[in-house]
């Protein structure tokens, strides 16, 4: 697939993501306008005030996916990585899954050097091309080949759901990250129905632990230990915790998120990464906290997209596009007083 085919790839799924609805009369007129500040239709006005940009339209805000319930006659698939580092955008080192009894284990040859931290916590180095494991040398392959393979292991079985401890803010991001990278996005998501974080259904089987992390799991709940931190120990770890103590399948449909719900989470921590450099100006001079500055990153707005709202339309601009419809609530804020701050700063730049 071609990195063209790719984009247009994962534009689908940013497609199938958006719930189209037909606005309410009250909102009608909110609606517009913010689409008239999106689309330009002030754009020539500024052209000719010699207001010269970059951009001509400012994207749409992403509209919020409703998590769907569990489907019946899952195949759950125990899953765990080890990455270079501790980044969602890291590179794997390890992948291990486990189906019944049947396990799927790689090590993969990095494409940049695994962080001290990381080879700490996990063992793993890299070493004049070679990958080790506490000092040994470890049968690797490419990253393109693990996840194909891995995709392979998934199509032996149907309506799989991904199992892991902690993976909806770490492993899937690392994943789909990956999965992106080698242009095989697209043909794992036909191979998935969803996903269940193991953080969350511990924390709904066994309230009032005073620790989740999966070896204090471990311990807490069989009285055991294991080599933790090496995926497939993590894996065959992860499938005897729960199988032994969580007996009640409850627990995984209210913990159950669904493909496209951490689809979404991960198309936002791209725009997040991608936006968030920008608004440091913004930062920096206290106009937004780093809070409020991640919200706006993350609903797809740069400094750029800031700047042609506030070109277009003034203060009524940057109301527009914070206040227009995403989801249940609104893209941004509603609060006057940052919309006020943040067109008082962009007139002086």
């Amino acid at each position: 697939m071609t990195l063209n085919q790719n984009n247009q790839s994962l534009k689908k799924w940013s497609t199938l993501l958006s719930n189209f609805r037909l606005p309410q009369p009250s909102v009608f007129h909110q609606n517009t306008s913010s689409c008239e500040v999106r689309e330009g239709v002030c754009y020539e006005e500024s052209t000719a005030l010699g207001i010269e940009q970059d951009i001509t339209e400012i994207p749409a805000p992403v509209q919020t996916v409703t998590n769907q319930s569990m489907p019946p006659n899952l195949s759950r698939i125990y899953f765990d990585i080890e990455a270079t580092g501790l980044s969602r955008t890291s590179h794997i080192l390890q992948l291990s899954a486990k189906m019944d009894e049947e396990m799927y284990n790689s090590f993969v040859l990095p494409s940049c050097q695994v962080t001290p931290k990381a080879a700490e916590i996990t063992g793993i180095t890299f070493e004049n091309g070679q990958l080790l494991f506490k000092g040994n040398v470890m049968p690797a392959v490419g990253i393109k080949k693990c996840l194909n393979d891995f995709i392979s292991f998934l199509d032996k079985s149907h309506n799989n759901v991904i199992i892991g401890h902690n993976i909806c803010n770490y492993d899937c991001m690392v994943l789909y990250t990956a999965l992106e990278k080698c242009s095989l996005l697209d043909k794992f998501m036909t191979s998935i129905s969803g996903f269940v974080d193991t953080l969350l259904l511990f924390k709904s089987s066994h309230p009032g632990l005073s620790s989740y992390s999966q070896p204090n799991l471990f311990q807490t709940l069989l009285g055991q230990t294991y080599d933790a931190h090496r995926a497939d120990e993590d894996v065959d770890a992860l499938y005897t915790l729960v199988n032994k103590t969580v007996v009640d399948n409850c627990h995984f449909e209210k913990t159950y998120l669904s493909k496209k719900f951490i689809l979404e989470k991960y198309l936002s921590m791209k725009e997040l990464q991608k936006n968030l450099p920008s608004l440091k100006l913004l930062v920096d001079n206290k106009i937004l906290s780093i809070g409020m500055a991640r919200i706006v990153a993350k609903s797809g707005l740069s400094l750029k997209h800031l700047k042609l709202a506030f070109t277009r339309n003034g203060a009524k601009g940057i109301r527009d596009i914070f206040t227009e419809s995403s989801g249940s609530g609104v893209r941004v804020t509603k609060s006057q007083k940052i919309i006020n701050k943040v067109s008082e700063f962009l007139q002086t730049l």
